[in-house]
């Protein structure tokens, strides 16, 4: 291995790294993704224009309690002012961590909610079905902050006060952040998120206290007490819709292209049969018959074109990607290298080839350079032409380095959430065309233009690989639809797969109390609900899914560093069916932040899955 120098992760409220320059690079596994979305959450509100237009709701108000007169034994159903949608725990949810949403209003026992003083003029809201309060999740303090459920635990970040607005409504400020409870950017959907943002006495941050029991139908009255279910089954009309598919999804099509990125409905990457793989060193590479290695490709842009043609690296460029391996190789040896070190890989002493997934994710570096980093900055920067012409020259360089190898290319993890974040992606500016009128001169200016742009240099200078569009719908619980509509509009459809991600962390990691204490286990019924999603997008844009960054720990494992409980590995390959059916066509293990357990660090058990998997003959794609 070639060391890299690295430096220290880092760290988020909440427990959400943020993604970091950790020491993986040097152990020449390249950077780790630690997941944003959690922390970003589409932050429509913060990128709004404000100023709403005021919406009254379509129901009529009866007896709207004012902050001084919030009565703690009436339960009430809470309208937004703009969107005339009310407070809404999604799908009945009674697990610590149950989304939190608007819908329209029915008055079920999981739209009406109670406020328990928790002194000093700050109360807690109580769900009615779950029992559950609203939290502040992860006690983050960032701009579009999560509103969740979770057990009473009477934390400052579960507590809200009252603020008065005109006309009766009132506003809920987060005793812990400081932040209003809102709906970003006073969207009228159904299943709308609900987030925290500064106050700004906004329409869609201002709530009407209806008392439940003041109106007709309100559903099952329940009981007070703090954990109390309806006394008859409720059915979960409000919030639980029937199918999360959308009406308008595309079916799953054949491949336009015929080469070895394969993506016909039952072939990929030259596989029939769904592929294993992850992030390893060279022992575990050869230690049982893995189909895939995969590493990071980030930093900023070479500063100018000489980086590229010189023959050798300097000591001062190794901090850019193409000279990671040290002043006495050339510029961009490193992908080379890796992809020559795969071709040759063996089994038990006989030739295995493996193939090569990169990620490519150099856009926050790109917002570094803008002068803002996460999200903000990369969008900023897109819009610059200076900097985006560095980007795409980096890019194009690092397209030649695949040259004709047989890759896969996974583009930018994340970025396309912020994008969707400001709503269509069309709309959302970049200099394309000025940054490179040669490879993208027929796009238009825009983030979708520039999707589009990154998947054709991909095809035009490694013929060989398959572009992947990184699939970051972090709302995709409530907005399934939505985000069909949104990677349409990117053009997810002319790429040869969907990237995504199940975790960024193993959940024995996030179980602990220094680390929020969360649910990160999986159910069948969580499972479940991923696959389901997965299948949706894949036959949305009529392409395969790569499951990425899977967590690799396992139950034998004792929760300290590197050996952190999980369950996905086990389940996965306990339901390959469900995982093919859902047009999955790769597993791909491996850490997303440097505490987590490894696949030199499980125990051998993803090895040994692998080996038992390759003797069975495999699982067929579907």
């Amino acid at each position: 291995m070639f060391p890299r120098p690295s430096t220290s992760p880092e760290a988020e409220p909440g427990g959400h790294a943020r993604r970091s320059r950790t020491s993986f690079r040097s152990a020449g596994l390249g950077r780790p993704q630690a997941h944003r979305r959690r922390r970003l959450h589409l932050r429509r509100g913060f990128w709004a224009a404000v100023g709403l237009a005021v919406v009254g709701g379509s129901v009529a108000v009866v007896s709207t309690a004012l902050a001084e007169t919030v009565d703690s034994s009436t339960w009430y159903l809470l309208v937004n002012r703009s969107t005339g949608q009310v407070l809404d725990d999604y799908g009945y949810g009674a697990y610590d961590g149950a989304a939190v949403v608007q819908w329209s209003r029915t008055g079920g026992a999981n739209q009406q909610w109670k406020f328990i003083d928790a002194g000093d003029g700050n109360y807690r809201l109580q769900n009615r079905h779950s029992g559950k309060v609203l939290d502040d999740y992860g006690w983050s303090k960032t701009e579009g902050s999560q509103v969740v459920q979770w057990s009473d635990l009477n934390g400052a970040n579960q507590q809200f006060h009252l603020e008065k607005s005109s006309d009766g409504y009132v506003r809920l400020i987060n005793r812990f952040n400081g932040k209003a409870v809102e709906v970003p950017i006073g969207s009228k959907a159904n299943g709308g998120r609900i987030a925290l943002y500064h106050d700004w006495n906004g329409a869609n941050q201002q709530w009407q206290l209806v008392p439940a029991d003041s109106i007709s139908g309100t559903g099952n009255t329940g009981s007070s007490t703090s954990n109390a279910a309806p006394t008859t089954p409720a059915t979960p009309s409000s919030s639980a819709p029937a199918s999360q598919a959308p009406t308008s999804a595309a079916p799953a099509t054949s491949a336009t292209r015929t080469a070895d990125s394969g993506n016909s409905a039952k072939s990929f990457m030259g596989s029939n049969t769904v592929l294993i793989g992850g992030m390893m060193n060279d022992a575990s590479a050869n230690a049982a018959p893995f189909d895939v290695q995969y590493a990071y490709v980030h930093s900023q842009p070479a500063p100018s074109s000489d980086y590229y043609t010189a023959t050798r690296c300097q000591d001062a460029w190794t901090g850019w990607w193409g000279c990671w391996n040290g002043s006495t190789t050339a510029p961009g040896t490193y992908v080379t290298w890796r992809d020559a070190k795969a071709a040759q890989e063996t089994y038990k002493g006989t030739p295995r080839p493996q193939k090569f997934l990169w990620t490519w994710y150099s856009l926050r570096d790109l917002g570094d350079l803008a002068g803002e980093g996460d999200g903000p900055g990369e969008v900023k920067a897109i819009n610059r032409a200076d900097l985006l012409t560095r980007y795409l020259n980096d890019y194009r360089f690092f397209l030649q380095k695949i040259g004709t190898s047989h890759d896969m290319i996974d583009i930018e993890p994340d970025f396309w959430g912020f994008v969707r974040s400001l709503g269509d992606p069309h709309q959302v500016a970049a200099q394309v065309r000025a940054a490179n009128p040669t490879d993208c001169g027929s796009q238009e200016d825009s983030a979708a233009g520039l999707a589009r742009c990154l998947i054709d240099m991909a095809h035009k200078y490694a013929p060989n690989t398959a572009a992947g569009l990184h699939l970051s719908c972090f709302d995709w619980q409530q907005n399934t639809p939505q985000c069909v509509t949104d990677y349409a509009r990117l053009g997810a459809q002319n790429a040869d797969f969907l990237a995504t991600d199940v975790s960024d962390r193993d959940a024995g990691w996030y179980a602990q109390p220094a680390h929020g204490g969360r649910d990160y286990f999986w159910t069948d019924q969580k499972a479940a609900a991923q696959l389901a999603f997965y299948k949706t997008m894949a036959e949305s844009v009529g392409k395969p899914v790569v499951l990425w960054q899977i967590p690799l720990g396992n139950a034998a494992q004792n929760n300290t560093f590197g050996h952190y409980k999980d369950d996905k590995v086990d389940w996965l390959f306990s339901h390959l069916d469900q995982v093919a059916n859902s047009h999955i066509a790769a597993l791909l293990f491996g850490p997303g932040q440097q505490e987590q357990t490894t696949v030199e660090s499980d125990g051998g058990n993803l090895i040994n899955k692998t080996i038992a998997y390759h003797n069975s003959g495999g699982t067929p794609l579907k």
